[in-house]
């Protein structure tokens, strides 16, 4: 799904005048979904336009100080949106988060100093944001346009946590027109960044798009990450060590067991979260899951198999491990196999040699359209060899499970991308190994890699864009809770522990 969104930097002086080219432009290339007005848009000593808006239209305040009109407004109301008129709203200092009836969800940052406290509030922010409306341009890019005097390095704080789709602002009074190229994130999300000029210059004062969702996005020239390369620049600046040329190699944060979200030994991990513990591994349900619970399951079914001995993947040393974990891959194809035959479940995980901790996730998958796989897997390969192209090209391999197994040993030792599409098992026998689809995709080693690949491709299968990262998806802790039980109280007769 897309929607059209107008952005515009008034003037004050001309701000009717403005408002009836708003309406002009949504009759002639809308509707829009919404319009915002960016800068200094109704300051004091301003009135509000006669001009009715035939759209939602959203402004915060700038640097100066607002219009009394407003201030009136503001006094009755208490939330963090003001209504102006019918389709003029004003969102109070120091932001506001909107959630378009289309799905997009905007935050608009006023243009008041900017204060780590905001930034804090802002981080504690569960939804993901698509647009994000800012006064002053980050620093990062400041520094790279050398205009460092529109920048702050708060922002730059504000656009690292959100990664939004698209950052619009103004940079001062008078505004200031740039358009950077796309950059890309270690995540994989890209971000594009527009600053406009204020109307009534010969600059661009207005920017008309269709907010796409991810995957629609067709052939970006990604550039790099300014707030990625920015770091390292300054690190080279501090090295006067030596004046020989020499690479900085990034090194690896090495997390040990008690800061370990994944290991038990650690004090924070989240054990109401825990379906059941074994030998070598343990069950859990996941957090942020991508499947949500419905009518036909009354958990989200999305849980993790995680040996309990800290290590970044399986070797051929760790054979109880990966024993223990196909039996409770077993048990689970069994338990809804036989109590929800309509669900077939889908393995997948990231085996590198620099993990964290190795796992393995899954989720169950409606059987009516499981045979999408194949044109999500390839949509999402393609996008991410030709789009993204920071990350290492992908190439799956298909296999048939047990027919092909000697073919699976080309996994051994080796990084790779696993995907397993489980039938569904009738026998009476739990442990029994059915038959299976399994992708694989092996992994250069030491070479970027875009490891929330396989939710992307099953996000997009299931047609669920704004569950792709976990953590803007968090659930409850009652709702977790839930969660679990529900999960035990449907695996107990195959709980194997």
């Amino acid at each position: 799904m897309s929607s059209k969104i107008l952005v515009l930097n008034p003037n004050p002086d001309n701000l009717e005048k403005v408002f009836e080219r708003a309406n002009i432009q949504d009759a002639k290339i809308g509707p829009f979904a919404a319009t915002i007005l960016l800068g200094d848009v109704l300051t004091k000593d301003h009135h509000v336009p006669g001009t009715v808006l035939r759209t939602s239209t959203y402004f915060s305040q700038g640097t100066q100080e607002i219009s009394k009109d407003v201030a009136l407004e503001c006094e009755k109301s208490s939330s963090s949106l003001a209504d102006i008129t019918e389709t003029l709203v004003y969102a109070k200092p120091p932001f506001s988060v909107i959630k378009l009836v289309c799905g997009v969800t905007m935050l608009i940052i006023s243009g008041t100093p900017l204060t780590q406290e905001t930034i804090d509030k802002i981080s504690n922010i569960q939804i993901k944001i698509d647009l994000l409306f800012t006064y002053h341009w980050p620093y990062s890019i400041a520094q790279l346009e050398k205009e460092l005097m529109v920048g702050d390095e708060l922002v730059d704080q504000l656009v690292k946590i959100i990664r939004p789709k698209y950052h619009f602002a103004v940079g001062s009074s008078e505004g200031l027109y740039f358009e950077l190229q796309p950059f890309l994130w270690p995540s994989g999300e890209v971000t594009r960044f527009i600053s406009l000029a204020q109307e009534g210059g010969k600059d661009k004062w207005y920017y008309a798009f269709n907010c796409v969702e991810e995957e629609e996005d067709k052939d970006l020239d990604i550039i790099e990450n300014p707030f990625i390369s920015r770091k390292k620049r300054t690190l080279d600046e501090m090295d006067n060590n030596s004046n020989k040329k020499r690479s900085v190699a990034k090194k690896t944060k090495v997390v040990d067991p008690e800061q370990c979200f994944f290991c038990l030994s650690n004090p924070s991990t989240e054990t109401h979260m825990i379906v059941s513990i074994g030998t070598y591994t343990y069950l859990t349900i996941a957090k942020g899951p991508l499947t949500r619970s419905s009518k036909d399951l009354p958990f989200s079914g999305h849980g993790i198999l995680i040996p309990i001995r800290h290590i970044p993947q399986i070797s051929h040393e760790d054979q109880d491990i990966k024993l223990e974990i196909d039996r409770y891959a077993n048990t689970l194809v069994s338990a809804f196999s036989k109590q929800k035959p309509f669900l077939r479940l889908i393995f997948f995980e990231v085996s590198r040699h620099n993990n964290v901790h190795h796992h393995i996730q899954f989720l169950p998958v409606n059987e009516s359209i499981i045979g999408k796989f194949d044109k999500s897997l390839n949509f999402r390969v393609k996008l991410n060899n030709e789009k993204f192209k920071h990350n290492q090209k992908l190439q799956f391999k298909e296999f048939i499970y047990p027919r092909e197994s000697k073919e699976l040993s080309c996994i051994k030792e080796s990084d790779f991308i696993k995907f397993t599409i489980c039938s569904n098992n009738n026998n009476n026998d739990d442990d029994t190994d059915d038959y299976r689809k399994v992708y694989i995709a092996i992994l250069e080693k030491d070479k970027p890699v875009d490891i929330h690949f396989p939710r992307r491709v099953l996000a997009h299968m299931l047609n669920l864009p704004d569950r792709i990262r976990w953590d803007k998806c968090q659930q409850s802790k009652v709702k977790e809770m839930n969660d679990c039980e529900e999960f035990k109280a449907f695996y107990r007769d195959y709980d194997f522990t």
